[in-house]
């Protein structure tokens, strides 16, 4: 996992400044390797979000030696910050959202659109199930087509809820994101893991930089 660090307005307190964490995850289970989300790479991009870039290709290297032999994407839906760097890899099976796959390659850069084309894709409906371990669930609350990813590790049950909960505490205190296509499924998204122990892991919570043990600078590991 990684991270560029942005200053964010909170949507609940537009005086309040936070700064937020931009990241995707690394799964190795069963002798593959598992990307979900891909985060992104264009500098001029990253300016426009006044975001500090920060490359991290070398610190990669350290886990993942060769980017050609990753087996697995998993794209929990096709914006930008999630979704551009996938033309990085050679020709993985690519599990994406069915709505999410038909708007990247409407919306997406060129590169993206040919990568999909090139690769296989299982794109989801409802749910799908990957490697025996990672469900794949479509909910559809912050883009029409965004999704969250269910596993189990040491009796813990985790979800890496894509961005319909932009911190933990959006599934723990019960609160919206603010940011969605479907206010309707968002919210009852929120309101059924609410309850659950589910341990979220989202892709913009800077926390979870100061929460789990750092192997680099920019990494941190989960499990």
């Amino acid at each position: 996992m990684f991270h560029l660090r942005n200053i964010y307005r909170d949507t609940n307190n537009s005086e309040e400044l936070v700064k937020i964490a931009w990241s995707y995850y690394i799964a190795k289970h069963n002798n593959k390797t598992i990307f979900i989300d891909t985060g992104f790479r264009d500098e001029s991009v990253a300016n426009q979000w006044g975001i500090t870039f920060t490359g991290v290709e070398n610190e990669l290297g350290s886990i993942i030696k060769n980017l050609n032999l990753v087996d697995t994407i998993i794209i929990t839906h096709s914006h930008f910050d999630h979704i551009e760097n996938l033309d990085l890899f050679d020709k993985p099976e690519i599990i994406i959202s069915k709505i999410d796959y038909e708007i990247a390659l409407t919306q997406c850069s060129q590169s993206i659109k040919e990568k999909l084309l090139q690769c296989n894709v299982v794109t989801v409906e409802n749910e799908y199930i990957c490697n025996e371990l990672f469900r794949f669930k479509v909910i559809g609350g912050h883009s029409n087509g965004s999704s969250v990813v269910y596993f189990e590790s040491n009796n813990n049950n985790y979800i890496i809820t894509g961005d319909e909960c932009y911190w933990c505490d959006n599934m723990i205190s019960n609160r919206p994101i603010g940011i969605y296509s479907s206010t309707e499924n968002n919210e009852r998204f929120i309101n059924d893991t609410h309850p659950s122990g589910l341990i979220p892991l989202p892709f913009h919570d800077l926390k979870i930089f100061e929460q789990y043990s750092a192997i680099s600078k920019n990494i941190v590991r989960i499990l």
